[in-house]
């Protein structure tokens, strides 16, 4: 968000002082130039923002160093990550004491060997953040494919996560507030006594048909199957809330749709 504030301020300064644009074009530019500053001046209240530049690779704190930032907004802004860090930073798991056993030499060398190799692994992955922020910038143009990658390998996979969570925060409310106008489309006249868990679904279900992330042949199987459950206990003779207990009573409104049903991601 930050990024694109600053590169949005610096043209409409560049259309405001140049006298070959209409003075109309120019005024407009000032008044954009005012609203921009009441909307940075809202990212101090939030470290969200500042979250977002720290973990983008390409930013980091050399974008604040070279936007000028006072150096005890940087040095507070990495403060503040590294104490939220601590939620995710991996912790050595607990271990009861035991009494000593007997042992050879070379089996007494063997455990201590193991336990300095765990040591240092959670050492090193503990220290996360800190050799990130430390490695300089790159050119990354999706950091959500970047984080998302250095998960999956396992590299640096808690530092991996957070970044995910934070990034992938909406900058603004537009999709929240389209997902609500849609509820509102769900729950009609008609369709007033659904059941918050389907109308949850029934919305997440219709945002991941928009961006195309339900297979449609994977849908028809699945929907094809349901069928045939319900075909089979009909002729089986079950009804309404009786049977086994999986089948049981659904509801005020029917067949509950499974949120968490896997839908094939299509790339």
């Amino acid at each position: 968000v930050i990024p694109l504030i600053d590169a949005l301020h610096d043209s409409l300064v560049n259309v405001a002082a140049d006298a070959s644009k209409y003075r109309a074009v120019r005024h407009a530019a000032q008044r954009g130039i005012a609203a921009l500053n009441k909307y940075y001046s809202l990212t101090d209240e939030s470290y969200l923002s500042q979250f977002a530049l720290l973990l983008h690779p390409t930013f980091k704190t050399e974008y604040m160093q070279d936007q000028e930032w006072e150096q005890g907004w940087i040095e507070r802004a990495v403060d503040l990550l590294r104490e939220t860090w601590q939620t995710y930073a991996p912790t050595p798991s607990a271990t009861t004491p035991s009494a000593p056993v007997a042992s050879t030499p070379a089996l007494y060398d063997f455990d201590r060997y193991r336990k300095q190799k765990r040591s240092a692994a959670v050492s090193t992955a503990s220290d996360q953040l800190e050799a990130y922020l430390s490695e300089p910038v790159l050119n990354i143009e999706d950091p959500l494919a970047y984080w998302n990658e250095k998960r999956l390998i396992g590299a640096c996979p808690e530092l991996a996560q957070m970044a995910l969570d934070y990034l992938t925060i909406p900058a603004t409310s537009v999709d929240v507030e389209q997902a609500f106008s849609f509820g509102r489309q769900t729950v009609s006249l008609y369709r007033h006594s659904l059941s918050k868990s389907t109308i949850r679904a029934s919305i997440v279900f219709g945002n991941r048909c928009k961006e195309g992330l339900v297979d449609d042949e994977e849908l028809v199987t699945l929907l094809r199957n349901k069928a045939s459950r319900a075909g089979r206990r009909g002729e089986s003779g079950v009804s309404g809330g009786q049977g086994d207990g999986d089948e049981g009573d659904e509801g005020e409104d029917g067949d509950e749709m499974d949120l968490d049903a896997e839908w094939t991601v299509i790339e």
